[in-house]
This record gives structure tokens, sequence and C-alpha cells, in this order.
């Protein structure tokens, strides 16, 4: 793969493939060196030599802060897990749990974050009143958010949107048991118009802010409001920023964690 086809890569592949690539390389040295008889190493010194070789390449390729966490842990990770002398099929329990739950963050960099009631309550708060309105919520996870919205305001349509099958299998099957007036869909927000809704709520990750604002200034109609959880927009002031836990105005940066924009 080219370099700079290699860079452009999801963080996720760019990441897995420098873990993959200081292995082998390692490897390779290694066999070099014990051909000779002269060097020896344990496997605490193999593994040390491997994360400062993945730090290194993480940072040849700029992942951002977060990556290098990740790769600096990984090896230390599967090393205590090798210890443990598991049976094979415990592994492959955690894989699948893992992956039918984080499988899509790869591609996003939108992992799983649950919201709790008291930033659904200042949510409601913010929500037009006395007329009906279309809601949605872009990566609903459970369902937490919209099922409590939507028993608040009966008259409203509330549509949650995620991308992981498993949160939307769960969240869908809420619905089913409550029959009320929200709504689940299995989709990729790419693919909603959000031109079909006044109020469009996120909560999403840093790393996907700006291609979001992108779509939120071509299809959200002009009355209609964008609410962020915790991550704001670079470069687009916010007409409101509170504190989800008194529900007010923010003093300072600290106590900021919901983002209002009234397009």
């Amino acid at each position: 793969m080219p370099l700079r086809k290699f860079s452009q890569s999801p963080p996720a592949v760019v990441a897995l493939l420098i873990q993959i690539t200081s292995l082998g390389f390692l490897a390779l040295a290694l066999f070099t060196l014990r051909q000779t008889g002269k060097f020896q190493f344990a496997l605490a010194e193999i593994v040390l030599l491997q994360i400062v070789l993945t730090l290194l390449m993480t940072r040849c390729f700029n992942l951002a802060w977060w990556w290098y966490v990740i790769q600096l842990l990984f090896p230390l990770a599967t090393l205590f897990m090798l210890t443990l002398s598991l049976p094979p099929f415990i592994y492959f329990l955690f894989f699948s749990f893992f992956l039918a739950f984080y499988w899509s963050t790869f591609r996003t960099q939108v992992p799983y974050f649950p919201s709790t009631k008291k930033v659904w309550v200042t949510v409601e708060k913010l929500l037009p009143e006395n007329r009906p309105i279309s809601f949605v919520d872009i990566g609903s996870g459970f369902g937490g958010l919209v099922l409590y919205l939507a028993r608040k305001r009966l008259e409203s349509r509330f549509l949650g949107v995620e991308i992981v099958p498993l949160l939307w299998v769960l969240s869908y099957l809420r619905t089913v048991a409550q029959r009320n007036n929200a709504q689940f869909i299995y989709s990729d927000y790419e693919k909603i118009n959000f031109s079909q809704f006044d109020v469009v709520f996120v909560y999403l990750s840093p790393a996907a802010m700006s291609r979001l604002w992108v779509k939120a200034k071509q299809e959200m109609l002009p009355g209609s409001i964008l609410i962020s959880l915790e991550f704001p927009i670079f470069g687009a002031e916010p007409d409101y920023a509170l504190c989800s836990k008194t529900g007010q105005p923010a003093l300072d940066n600290n106590e900021t964690d919901i983002y209002l924009w009234r397009m």
C-alpha cells in the first residue's frame, strides 16, 4: 500500500497496520539476531521494544493522542490475556461481543457514549413548545433519550438512528414493548435528510463534528435546531452553551457539555 494511501485510511486501520508492521519488523530483527547466537531477549523486553517501535510509527502518521494510549495498551493487554490460558471459545465470545458493539467505530470514529437522564431532562427543556415537532437522535444507542422524550411529548415524532446492529436491535425491541411515538432505524446518519426534522441531536466524537456541521448547514431548514452533547464544532460558535447538571447556561468551558445552534 503506498504511504499516502496508507495514511488516508481510517485511523483504526492505520493503527492496526502499524501494530502488524512493527511486530513483523521486530520478529524479523529478533530472528536475525538469534541466528548469530549473540543476543537473547526476555519476553518483557520484546514487548517493550514492540511498544516503542509502534509508538514511533504512530507519531509518524500523526494519529490523535488517544491512539497512543490504545497502541500502548494493546500489546500489554494481549500479553496479559495470554497469561490467563483461557479456552479459545472464551476469546471468540469476547471478540464476537465487541465486534457487534463497536464494529462500525473503525469507519465512523464514533464509539458508543451513553447519555444520562440529566441530559435528557435538559434536552427536553430545549425543544420547541406548543406545537408538534420532529426530532432525530443521531447515534441513539440503547434509545434512552428518544424513549424518554417520546413519553413526554406524545404529539411529536421521535426517531433514533443507530449504525451498530446490537444497539439498534435492543432499542427497537424497547419500542415493541412500549408502543409509543418513538421509532428506531438501522442506518448511517449520512443517509438521513436533516431537512425532515425540527431538532437534530448528536452525541458523536470530535472526529465526526466537522463533517456533520457541513451536512447540517446544507440540509437543516431555517429555524431548526442542532444540539450536540459534549462535543463542540470547531469554528462554529453555538447560540447556547449549557451545563446538563444544572440545565442553566454554563459559567465556563469546564461546565459546558450541551451546545445548541439555531440554523
